[in-house]
């Protein structure tokens, strides 16, 4: 597991699983709360391409909490993309 360096969000917890699969993706979570998968290439100006890994009792992340996920990916994408490419392609 490589915690990703390229962005940060307050109250969040983001990484790349080592030796993961395609498409490139992050995982962010509210620690106890949430946990989704963002798909970086996928992302677009309306859209943060994310499924919900998992939530408890039926917490799942807010509209603040994705809009902030979106515009960092958004900002960040090259970054992301050659640190996906550092963290999990390279460790297969």
């Amino acid at each position: 597991m490589g915690k990703v360096e390229s962005i940060t969000i307050e109250g969040l917890d983001l990484w790349f699983n080592s030796s993961d699969h395609l498409p490139p993706h992050l995982h962010a979570s509210k620690t106890g709360h949430w946990e989704i998968r963002v798909f970086i290439l996928e992302c677009n100006q309306r859209l943060l391409s994310h499924t919900v890994k998992w939530s408890r009792f039926g917490k799942k992340p807010g509209s603040q909490e994705l809009n902030e996920v979106l515009k960092a990916v958004l900002e960040h994408r090259d970054e992301l993309l050659r640190e996906w490419e550092r963290k999990v392609v390279t460790s297969r």
